[in-house]
């Protein structure tokens, strides 16, 4: 091993030590030149915490949850309508914008902005808001039929394919 300091070949037990901020293998004459490092404790990992979760409220249906693949997630996009449909959903349940954040665990901000059409939600926060609102706001993505370009001949060149303007004239083909 070499020391990064002067290049040598290090004989005995090489120092880390800090030069400049930096973290350097000196020898032990040019480990004098910096602040000697030590590595920080590792910190201890502490066992799981279990967190009891509060008890279902008297008469209250289970709900059957079922994550969503990322596999679904990849074929499904947001609806058009999203803002609409949650506000309605919203007002049907008589909850307030500031009720609804607080109930999917979103800041009332964001709930504004998506009931506006500013912003569009997450796949997560619209799974969130689908299973409390009982709505539908991701549906099958539909793609756009690909154009497919004319055949190609042997002689096409770009001049066929360009439109030339000129300051005196108008648009030549």
């Amino acid at each position: 091993m070499s020391c990064d300091i002067c290049g040598e070949e290090i004989r005995g037990r090489p120092l880390r030590v800090i030069i400049e901020g930096a973290i350097v293998v000196t020898c032990p004459r040019c480990g004098r030149l910096g602040k000697p490092y030590i590595e920080p404790p590792k910190p201890r990992l502490s066992p799981p915490v279990h967190v009891a979760r509060p008890a279902a409220r008297p008469g209250a249906r289970a709900r059957a949850t079922q994550p969503i693949s990322r596999e679904a997630l990849g074929e499904l996009e947001v609806t058009e309508e999203y803002a609409a449909r949650i506000r309605r959903a919203r007002e049907k349940i008589g909850l307030t914008q500031e009720d609804l954040a607080t109930r999917v665990k979103e800041k009332l901000s964001i709930i504004q902005k998506i009931e506006s059409g500013k912003m569009t939600p997450n796949m997560k926060l619209c799974s969130e808001l689908e299973h409390f609102l009982r709505i539908e706001l991701l549906v099958p993505s539909v793609e756009a039929p690909v154009a497919t370009p004319p055949p190609r001949s042997a002689n096409l060149t770009l001049g066929d394919i360009v439109k030339v303007k000129r300051k005196d004239e108008k648009e030549l083909t």
